[in-house]
């Protein structure tokens, strides 16, 4: 399965996964085979998930649900198509897979597992700790220096 983020398009690899931030969008691109007596309309999923005990669990802020319209077609005919999956900002940092699958027909599924890293992007939680360490430590420095200066006055 190929996805896009931003303006590259990435082939996805069980086990490796591609790092993309919450709040990115991915796009995901499908193809199956169908046939079907009059034109119909079909809903596609697309979600990032997790396993847990071999039970697919769909993370609901990084789940797209659209409807695709089949055309008539008596013999087998292939469809492409893609979807867009926009990673929430609540989605937590980690290893995830990406299925795309049309509910409610027998074996129609694609999915990767353990092929998405979401990380969080760096911002203001990122780097407060860090300078607030550093203030800290810079505060210490002063009251230290200060603390050896009314000691040598003493002598």
């Amino acid at each position: 399965m190929q996805v896009q983020v931003g303006s590259n398009v990435y082939d996805l690899v069980e086990g490796k996964p591609l790092q993309i931030q919450s709040g990115q969008t991915l796009r995901g691109f499908y193809s199956f085979s169908y046939k079907v007596a009059e034109t119909s309309s079909v809903p596609v999923w697309g979600s990032l998930y997790q396993k847990t005990l071999g039970i697919v669990n769909r993370v609901g802020q990084a789940q797209t649900k659209t409807t695709i319209t089949l055309d008539t077609s008596l013999a087998w005919q292939t469809y492409q198509g893609q979807i867009d999956i926009t990673v929430g900002s609540d989605v937590k940092a980690g290893v995830y897979g990406l299925i795309v699958e049309l509910p409610g027909f027998e074996n129609a599924e694609a999915r990767i597992d353990d092929c998405i890293e979401v990380i969080q992007p760096s911002g203001i939680t990122g780097w407060i700790g860090p300078l607030i360490m550093i203030a800290m430590m810079g505060m210490m420095v002063q009251m230290a220096s200060g603390m050896s200066e009314d000691t040598g006055e003493q002598e």
